[in-house]
């Protein structure tokens, strides 16, 4: 019954999705991802972290200690954003919880003129996020979670409040080279308005995903295929890979597009077609991070290059509660 839920919620959330129209609230939640999944350039790959929880709740569900972790990000100049997560096997299953928190800076606020006016807002974000994963046999596992998140950009008082679910699952139903992930992302909806004239709200950032993970015949080296539909924007296809070097280190890249990059590369290198209304090629996206452990504490960094944007920094440290240093949590599902 529990795998027919998470199937059923599956489907019900991607029929959500793609009737959906193409805007969304809240788009801040997509920078709020641990280190590792900054460093795999968006992957939410399985593993014994939580880096991919908000995205990909089945990803933690094989962890079997205790975890604290806390991270910060650095980016555009003025923007703050950290979080703090806490892990725990409990009732068959791992339940987790997180809380992210995000300051933009001091913003110049506009007339509807598009006029400075002179005074300054200080916007802030608030997520808070608790899910369950649980592992059924050493083949599948799935996972489910929910989300309320606030914004508040300093207008008039108001306070912009939402809520929202995520499902996923992951399996190897053949061959345990091949591991296969589905998940929805953010299935939910705006409850009250940023201003207090606002009265129309909208759905949140709704993403329906996939993620193929391949270990080809090298032992320690895991790839990553990740395609994701947002509910707002293209399809997004993201490659990671990650090696193992030993029990201590693991280096991580990743490198993200979409698809309409992908249609402007075709038509300008192999076609040699150029169109004046088109831009050739979009914002091109890599990244690279990496993992430093002795098996109780772990420490995890992620690098983006965004080429029309700032560079991020993301780290994130770990700490496996009575876990012995002689352990190996590195290890993936």
């Amino acid at each position: 019954m529990r795998i027919l839920s998470a199937v059923l919620a599956l489907a019900s959330a991607s029929f959500a999705q793609f009737g959906s129209a193409g805007s969304a609230e809240f788009v801040f939640l997509r920078n709020f991802q641990g280190a590792r999944m900054v460093g795999l350039c968006g992957v939410p790959a399985a593993g014994t972290d939580l880096s991919s929880l908000g995205w990909q709740p089945a990803s933690f569900a094989r962890l079997e200690d205790t975890r604290l972790e806390v991270g910060y990000r650095a980016q555009m100049s003025g923007v703050m954003p950290g979080f703090a997560a806490y892990a725990k096997p409990l009732w068959g299953g791992v339940i987790a919880g997180r809380m992210d928190y995000q300051s933009s800076g001091d913003v110049v606020g506009v007339s509807d003129l598009g006029d400075p006016t002179g005074k300054i807002h200080r916007p802030q974000e608030l997520l808070l996020n608790v899910a369950f994963a649980e592992s059924l046999g050493d083949r599948f596992a799935w996972g489910a979670g929910i989300k309320a998140v606030e914004e508040n950009l300093d207008l008039d008082d108001s306070q912009a409040w939402g809520l929202a679910v995520d499902v996923g699952t992951v399996f190897q139903p053949g061959s345990r080279r091949l591991a296969h992930s589905f998940y929805v992302a953010n299935l939910g909806a705006k409850l009250s308005g940023h201003t207090k004239d606002e009265s129309e709200f909208g759905s949140m950032p709704l993403t329906f995903g996939y993620t193929l993970l391949y270990r080809p015949g090298p032992r320690g080296l895991d790839l990553y295929e990740d395609i994701q539909k947002p509910i707002d924007n293209e399809p997004m296809l993201r490659t990671g890979v990650e090696y193992k070097i030993n029990d201590w280190v693991q280096v991580r890249g990743g490198f993200r597009t979409d698809w309409q990059e992908v249609q402007d590369m075709f038509r300008v290198w192999v076609l040699s077609r150029q169109d004046p209304n088109t831009p050739p090629v979009h914002d091109q996206r890599w990244a690279v991070g990496g993992t430093v452990s002795n098996g109780t504490l772990a420490l995890t960094y992620g690098f983006q290059w965004w080429r029309l944007l700032n560079a991020v920094h993301s780290l994130t440290l770990s700490w496996n509660v009575g876990t012995p240093a002689t352990s190996t949590p590195l290890e993936t599902p």
